[in-house]
């Protein structure tokens, strides 16, 4: 893997869900600084500048990805959740995620209802984002807040960075926008030179 795939692998499986971007903020930090000169605006975003005179180009991405928040703990543990940027419900159903509370990562998966505890009319159907729920492994609402979660946490998507078949194409989480992310660093890093 050349250079440029590595970087992309690291911003790719950085935690970054809109909001709570400061994991894949300071990677990103970490990557530009040899290159210019950051700031940080009035809304948090990272403004690198390289360059004191010639023409002036801005390039822009965002660093944040898709994930959910926990708005409810139940009775029996389950972690029921919101959506955070856009999300087919067909997809969710095993989605690996870590719950991110104030003592640390959680590991958790989406999931509902089994099929054979639904009406035969029900199984057929896409099950829907409010029927879903993040199990963290625990029996009960008093083991999920011992181990810290409470509602407003973040819960962002797991899944490692592989490289496909031909070698040539890659897979992973949070592509949009961390290739372009990836692109912005490699462009600094060119024109540094």
């Amino acid at each position: 893997m050349d250079k440029t795939a590595r970087m992309l692998q690291e911003l790719s499986e950085a935690h970054g869900v809109s909001g709570y971007e400061g994991e894949a903020q300071a990677l990103l930090r970490r990557l530009i600084e040899p290159y210019g000169v950051i700031e940080r605006d009035g809304l948090g975003s990272l403004v690198c500048r390289q360059g004191e005179s010639g023409p002036r180009v801005m390039l822009a991405a965002h660093i944040d990805e898709i994930g959910f928040m926990v708005h409810h703990v139940g009775d029996n543990g389950m972690l029921r959740f919101l959506q955070l940027g856009g999300w087919w419900d067909q997809v969710l159903l095993g989605q690996r995620v870590a719950v991110k509370t104030r003592t640390g990562d959680i590991p958790g998966v989406i999931g509902a209802k089994p099929p054979h505890l639904l009406p035969l009319d029900e199984r057929s159907k896409v099950v829907e984002k409010k029927d879903m729920y993040i199990d963290i492994g625990v029996g009960s609402k008093d083991a999920a807040l011992a181990l810290g979660v409470r509602p407003g946490d973040c819960a962002v998507p797991v899944g490692p960075f592989q490289v496909m078949a031909d070698g040539k194409a890659y897979l992973g989480k949070a592509f949009d926008d961390r290739a372009a992310v990836a692109l912005m660093v490699d462009l600094f890093r060119h024109f540094a030179a």
